[in-house]
């Protein structure tokens, strides 16, 4: 036979022409792949650096550093509204292409579906990571019911719960002399608030002031979702990628999953016994069936995704917006102000009362602009279709560079700090005509069309409520030393890495 005469001739070649040969071989591959990449690949008539054109290396290598988005933002500073960051991938920067890429759909079914970049081969996307646009519209209906206005107002007590619960806490602890370290405070409130409102679960990180295990394995799984990611962009290496990762990471990916299972089976024994309304109950109501295996496991990812959804963003907006404020002292006078002359009472503060506050919504918005929720890019797949009157040919993934536009002094007025002021209305005190050309309409913190976050009331309200509440009972003070520059302290992977932040809080002191 023809295979056992090539493999007995493999056999007998000298180990020398064998590895001549590989070499030629592997060249020749290499040499055709530059020359279609960089001169007939349907995106080689987009500039960007001449690495990305021919190679994912590009790509890889600064994704791995977790500075990703900066270096994206760098390329377009330098190549223009378009840039090619990956031989088969774009990143764009208008607000144009924004809603072009996110934006366009029919009936509910985006036009350019999710592309693999979060499938981390589970065999089931839940949400968040679907990349079937029927699909996750479906699911996106199922959902939508956990946060309509009725259901979030059920809610807002337990959002008081926890926040009620870090006051207290920082009452007994926040002013001695050597402080509290900001980001794991507000890791531990937010996470407590998004596990009890995603399906009843209570982790008690406030209660006994540490990190439980879950908390700290889906941290470290962090690195290993950007690696899983990067591989796809080097399929024949995808087999070898766990080598790259510490066996510890892998072992901590499969116990998040583990932890996250249990936890379902749980809630799903306690069905129609839980003390408050979650959003498990639009998920599996408690008069439905039991569900299937197939079903418990889709039930599970979606779960998951939930409880992700609703800790971290809400980590980083907490944490972000104090610690910027605090370097910031005049947005800090204005807020503090703002917050404290609207409520005589601690008890007054809840969500519908919170929302006339110009200056908070100001601090929050800037947040969101300056640690921007998906710079990930977001990266969709082109059905063929102008992205801002540039023709994009099917099959080529396209992002949107939201860190780039932020930081872009075309769109943001002194784009590298933090100015709450413009995000204000133009009749208010405390607006500066220097922001009036900013492009705020442009800025969609939550996305648009069918893939925007189902969550955004719900983290608006608890956000308020939470800096509200601390900053009316308190005087927020930074030690000294602390120079944080997000640029260079914060990395993203999965999720941001920030930095640790250390602060006082003394009880402000009222006359009864």
């Amino acid at each position: 036979m023809a295979s056992t005469w090539l493999f007995q001739h493999i056999i007998e070649t000298p180990t020398r022409d064998l590895v001549i040969f590989s070499l030629g071989a592997i060249t020749l591959y290499a040499s055709f792949r530059y020359i279609y990449n960089v001169y007939f690949h349907p995106a080689a008539r987009f500039p960007g650096p001449k690495l990305a054109a021919f190679s994912n290396l590009w790509y890889a290598y600064h994704w791995s550093t977790g500075k990703y988005p900066f270096a994206v933002a760098e390329a377009l500073k330098k190549y223009g509204d378009v840039v090619r960051v990956a031989p088969n991938e774009l990143a764009f920067i208008t607000p144009e292409a924004f809603n072009d890429i996110y934006d366009s759909h029919t009936s509910g079914i985006e036009h350019f579906p999710k592309t693999n970049f979060m499938d981390l081969g589970l065999g089931d996307n839940g949400l968040s990571w679907e990349m079937d646009p029927v699909k996750h519209h479906t699911d996106a209906k199922k959902v939508a019911p956990a946060f309509s206005i009725k259901s979030l107002k059920a809610k807002e007590s337990t959002m008081h719960k926890y926040t009620d619960a870090f006051v207290q806490r920082m009452r007994e602890l926040g002013s001695n002399d050597a402080g509290i370290e900001l980001k794991t405070w507000t890791d531990w409130v937010a996470m407590d608030a998004s596990a009890d409102l995603a399906y009843s679960r209570e982790l008690n990180h406030l209660r006994n002031m540490k990190s439980t295990h879950f908390l700290d394995q889906m941290w470290i799984v962090n690195f290993f979702v950007t690696t899983n990611q990067i591989f796809k962009k080097f399929p024949l290496l995808s087999p070898i990628k766990f080598l790259f990762v510490p066996p510890a990471i892998i072992a901590s990916y499969h116990e998040v999953q583990s932890m996250n299972e249990k936890a379902l089976n749980s809630r799903i024994e306690r069905r129609g016994n839980t003390e408050h309304l979650d959003h498990f109950e639009q998920l599996l109501p408690a008069d439905a069936p039991v569900p299937t295996k197939k079903e418990k496991k889709h039930i599970e990812v979606i779960t998951g995704h939930l409880v992700i959804a609703g800790y971290e963003p809400i980590a980083s907006q907490i944490f972000g917006t104090i610690m910027f404020s605090l370097l910031q002292p005049e947005s800090l006078k204005l807020l503090v102000e703002e917050i404290r002359g609207a409520f005589k009472s601690y008890d007054d503060i809840h969500a519908d009362a919170l929302a006339p506050l110009k200056y908070l919504h100001a601090s929050l918005m800037e947040t969101l602009r300056i640690t921007v929720l998906s710079s990930n890019g977001q990266p969709r797949l082109c059905p063929g279709a102008k992205i801002d009157g540039n023709y994009v040919a099917k099959g080529v993934e396209v992002q949107y560079a939201v860190l780039a536009f932020t930081r872009n002094p075309r769109y943001f007025h002194d784009p590298n700090s933090y100015r709450p002021q413009r995000w204000l209305p133009e009749d208010h005190p405390h607006w500066d005509p220097a922001f009036k050309n900013d492009a705020r309409d442009g800025y969609h913190p939550f996305s648009l069309g069918p893939r925007s976050c189902p969550g955004m009331p719900l983290a608006w309200r608890q956000t308020r409520i939470f800096i509200a509440k601390v900053l009316w009972a308190f005087d927020v003070e930074m030690l000294p030393n602390q120079n944080i520059i997000f640029e260079k302290d914060f990395r993203m992977f999965g999720m941001w890495e920030k930095p640790s932040f250390w602060v006082r809080f003394h009880p402000v002191q009222r006359d009864q």
